[in-house]
């Protein structure tokens, strides 16, 4: 069995919380997740993200804000039982994949 770990970032934005579910949803397929899941109901949208080096998954929960902005919740899960951990953070590579097309 795989040992995994998570990183949490939390961030904000102005906007609504459909079109902030909409961007997180396009910076997901932009950034090469797959199995690319939007829940509207929850506000979340999760992906896989797997590579030769880096396996995981993302979850990313939008929260409105009594400001009029959106909390954006960005959690990662990922193997970190391989030599190529203990190089760089997978979890750090999921995270910024997903910032990275985030726009």
């Amino acid at each position: 069995m795989a040992i995994r770990k998570s990183k949490e970032e939390t961030f904000s934005i102005q906007g609504t919380i459909d079109d902030c579910l909409l961007r997180v949803e396009q910076a997901l397929k932009k950034g090469n997740f797959t199995k690319v899941n939007v829940n509207k109901t929850l506000n979340q949208a999760t992906g896989n993200y797997k590579k030769l080096t880096v396996w995981g998954e993302i979850t990313v929960t939008l929260l409105p804000k009594s400001d009029g902005s959106v909390r954006i919740n960005v959690s990662s899960t990922a193997n970190v039982d391989n030599i190529f951990a203990l190089i760089s953070s997978p979890n750090k590579k999921i995270l910024n994949q997903f910032k990275n097309n985030f726009q």
